[in-house]
């Protein structure tokens, strides 16, 4: 009789320990449902971000393509104003000569 008693008491304890296991499991399976939303939400964040990126890097490349233009033509206009500066010497030299020479005359 006692094999019976004991027999009995440990179904009763895998009862037990059975439904603790389901509830668990029934946690586990939500918490799991829950990541797997909250994956796919984070998945259509970064792509979302991954398209931002995308936008931002060709806005960038734009800006740099700008910028490299404009400091070779800023390069060919100090060339310019150079030259310029030459050229006005030059012209203010023989402007000046050309009054000495009258002078002289």
């Amino acid at each position: 009789m006692q094999i019976l008693i004991t027999l009995e008491e440990r179904i009763k304890q895998l009862v037990v320990l059975t439904h603790d296991l389901f509830q668990k499991n029934k946690e586990l399976v939500s918490s799991n449902e829950f990541l797997k939303n909250k994956l796919e939400e984070l998945e259509i964040e970064n792509a979302k971000f991954a398209e931002d990126n995308g936008q931002l890097l060709a806005q960038l490349h734009a800006i740099e393509s700008s910028l490299t233009h404009e400091t070779e033509q800023i390069h060919m206009l100090k060339e310019e104003k150079t030259l310029t500066k030459v050229v006005v010497d030059d012209l203010i030299k023989s402007i000046d000569a050309l009054i000495e020479r009258e002078n002289q005359q």
